[in-house]
């Protein structure tokens, strides 16, 4: 029995569609069921199969909190937005993002006479990853010393790069090695932050729990957002401010949350395809966690029930996103 709710739970991971987007449904257990709790069971971090399950449990109960808190932060500034253009805040996040979107590009065009649009020039969001955080959960997971455990910047290594650094370096040492910050990809131990993706060298359980737990994890600075109207004639003034007013209000937010997500959603195809890695170990895991199996099951059974919940915050977050900024013509400077 506890074998063969391991393999479904692996085709539902694996297989599942997320929910129609937009629709509000909350956490821990995909409405009505139990709560994610990493400890419910008692202490099952005792051996090798215990503390990658244990990792596991742990990185599904933050990502469905982060799913959540990521959904209402968009669903927040959409809202923000519509009440500055004087259209309707209510409904679910992609309702309302997708009416602030059609009436934010609608007065952009009405208020302005060009043949250019007007743009939203922004300064990317910097964010902050603790790849020594990443590191901590892989050496309790694997059992190993945190020195040991090797965490790759693919973006900035604002702290310290140990080895080759796939970019520029700020300060270089013997034989190609980095000994400083690295802009590009830190090619081996990143200490300190990243302004990117934290990748570990780890087995797939631990690597998937420490992955996607530093992304949710990870902390954005608000980016600066500036409106270009260069040769542009501004014929309906009420409907421009009403614009700006709703760029202003909104877009840093956005922004922001777009990049936790781009960073996020890498995470979560990792989070994902550790139901196979937990199938393929089911055997282990009746046979080494004894009379705490059951209990685990139904831990494993909730992170089944609320995957498709959390994909779907995340598709739909990604999606208004993506349309509030092409509606106010975002792009990077």
């Amino acid at each position: 029995m506890f074998k063969s709710g391991l393999l479904v739970m692996a085709v539902v991971l694996l297989a599942a569609c997320p929910a129609p987007a937009g629709s509000s449904r909350g956490g821990g257990g995909g409405g009505g069921g139990i709560a994610i709790g990493p400890d419910a069971c008692g202490k099952i971090n005792t051996n090798p199969i215990g503390r990658k399950v244990y990792a596991f449990l742990v990185a599904s109960a933050e990502v469905d909190k982060a799913s959540l808190e990521l959904e209402s932060s968009v669903a927040g500034a959409c809202r923000r937005m519509a009440t500055a253009l004087g259209v309707s805040a209510a409904g679910t996040t992609k309702q309302v993002c997708q009416r602030a979107a059609t009436e934010l590009e609608a007065n952009l065009k009405i208020s302005v006479k060009t043949e250019s649009r007007l743009v939203t020039r922004y300064s990317p969001p910097v964010c902050k990853t603790e790849v020594d955080f990443a590191a901590g959960i892989v050496a309790e997971c694997e059992a190993k010393v945190v020195a040991d455990v090797n965490v790759r910047c693919e973006g900035r290594c604002s702290g310290t790069c140990n080895g080759a650094c796939d970019g520029q370096c700020a300060s270089g040492g013997a034989g190609g090695q980095c000994n400083g910050q690295c802009a590009g990809t830190c090619n081996g131990r990143c200490s300190g932050g990243c302004d990117g993706y934290a990748n570990v060298d780890a087995s797939a359980e631990c690597k998937a729990s420490a992955e996607i737990r530093a992304s949710v994890r990870t902390e954005c600075s608000e980016p600066k957002v500036e409106v270009v109207r260069e040769n542009v004639t501004i014929v309906d003034d009420s409907k421009f401010q009403k614009a700006m007013a709703a760029i202003d209000a909104g877009m840093p937010a956005i922004l922001r949350a777009g990049k936790r997500l781009e960073l996020a959603s890498k995470a979560l195809v990792l989070w994902v395809q550790t139901g196979a890695s937990l199938a393929r170990a089911s055997g282990d895991l009746a046979a080494q966690l004894g009379n705490k199996g059951i209990c685990v099951g139904a831990q494993l059974a909730a992170v089944v029930a609320a995957s498709a919940n959390i994909q779907a915050r995340f598709s739909v977050s990604i999606e208004v996103s993506a349309q509030v900024s092409a509606s106010a013509g975002a792009r990077a400077q």
